[in-house]
């Protein structure tokens, strides 16, 4: 029976690892996450993304720590895997099953399966029923896993790099059917990806990995003001940042800009004004690329010390 709204309390990570051999993909990761949300996650390749999904999802075991959905330990519990729906970005199908033959036993695995939402999706991404999943070209299996995990209506969805292979107008699809769903049908999704600044309409909240460990979880929009970028000549700018948490630097010539951590203040603005320097807001990609450098810069500072 899916818990009620009031029932819900999420999910709730301590202490998470996971280790293969001696590469710790997870390290100590604590994360909460309430329901009733859209989130995004985003890091580097190798960072952990998809490990962590597949270990909320019991897709595979944790080293150590500590998993809670909605109270319970999702690990062989039944109750609890019935309301989650992960489909992994290389799903394996077996080489007999077609499109549709999946796509009729999924009621079984999923009680609140939507069969109309499943065949209107089919109809807009034009997937083939009668072709064998394993067949799919690499656009059309993630339109696929985005058709199950859409009509699946899990209380808690994982989306594993949905986009791969989806040409601009499959992506706006996918888009506007998630925000669409989600409005009629609340639920907690999580969404890796790398397409930024394309998904943060999406996204409520950010949460970036980085090597294993969580390095920000926030509104999307705190986040984005959390940082700005200072541009100009770049002695005029590292005279403006001195004494500032500067978190990444590109030059271009002449020309620096600085990702700087904070907000920009009145005697800010006069500041740049008087040095010909301009303050832009930080884009939710560039601003999670200098926390990842930012992060590892720190890291090996700290080694090397």
């Amino acid at each position: 029976m899916t818990p009620t709204a009031t029932e819900a309390s999420g999910i709730r990570i301590q202490q998470l690892r996971k280790s293969y051999g001696s590469l710790e993909v997870l390290s100590g990761l604590d994360l909460s996450l309430a329901p009733g949300h859209i989130y995004g996650l985003v890091g580097p390749n190798g960072a952990g993304k998809t490990t962590l999904m597949s270990t909320i999802c019991n897709h595979t075991f944790p080293s150590g720590g500590t998993i809670l959905v909605d109270g319970e330990d999702p690990a062989e519990n039944a109750r609890v895997l019935e309301r989650m729906c992960f489909i992994h970005e290389d799903q394996p199908y077996n080489d007999v099953f077609s499109v549709g033959s999946i796509l009729h036993v999924m009621p079984t695995f999923y009680p609140e399966w939507d069969e109309a939402l499943a065949r209107r999706l089919v109809t807009r991404f034009q997937l083939p029923l009668e072709r064998r999943a394993r067949k799919l070209s690499r656009g059309q299996k993630s339109a696929f896993a985005i058709v199950i995990s859409l009509a699946s209506r899990a209380s808690y969805t994982f989306l594993d790099e949905p986009y791969l292979g989806l040409d601009p107008t499959a992506r706006e699809i996918f888009y506007e059917e998630l925000l669409t769903d989600f409005g009629a049908h609340p639920r907690t999704i999580v969404m890796s990806t790398h397409l930024i600044d394309e998904a943060a309409d999406l996204m409520e909240q950010v949460i970036v990995l980085h090597e294993g460990q969580i390095v920000l979880q926030a509104d999307v929009d705190d986040a984005r003001s959390s940082a700005y970028v200072a541009r100009g000549l770049a002695d005029d700018v590292r005279a403006f940042a001195q004494g500032r948490d500067v978190i990444a630097e590109r030059t271009l010539g002449r020309i620096l800009s600085a990702t700087i951590r904070g907000q920009v203040t009145a005697a800010d603005e006069h500041k740049a004004i008087a040095s010909r320097i301009s303050l832009e807001p930080v884009s939710l990609q560039d601003l999670i690329a200098a926390l990842g450098i930012h992060t590892l810069t720190s890291a090996l500072t700290t080694e090397n010390r």
